[in-house]
């Protein structure tokens, strides 16, 4: 079984080429719909991008913070965020959706994580 992705968006559901975060400091809450590939309906899957910066300037607030599911990257970039989805979905192959599901949620929070059996 293979997946696709159906769309990419912030949380807020605004399109990635429309973001405009501060060059330096931005952490960015992004989602994306996958589903499996020629069936229809998604899960969702959100993951964080963040500047350099902005976890510098986290780490000046708090001694320690987890890693988490986010994607560094020193300017944001659609289309580089997009190329990186494609190719973590690309590689994440199962016998099932849940086995698919579970490899992508290695990099990104899968809504049903907390309840898959």
């Amino acid at each position: 079984m293979e997946a696709e992705l159906r769309s990419l968006a912030t949380q807020d559901g605004e399109f990635l080429q429309n973001v405009r975060p501060d060059e330096n400091v931005f952490r960015i809450s992004v989602r994306a719909e996958i589903g499996s590939k020629g069936s229809r309906g998604a899960d969702l899957f959100d993951f964080d991008v963040c500047s350099p910066s902005w976890l510098d300037s986290e780490l000046d607030r708090y001694v320690s913070l987890p890693g988490g599911k986010r994607l560094f990257m020193r300017k944001f970039d659609a289309n580089a965020i997009e190329e990186y989805v494609r190719k973590r979905i690309r590689h994440a192959t199962g016998a099932t959706w849940n086995d698919v599901a579970r490899k992508i949620g290695e990099r990104a929070r899968w809504e049903f994580a907390d309840i898959e059996s």
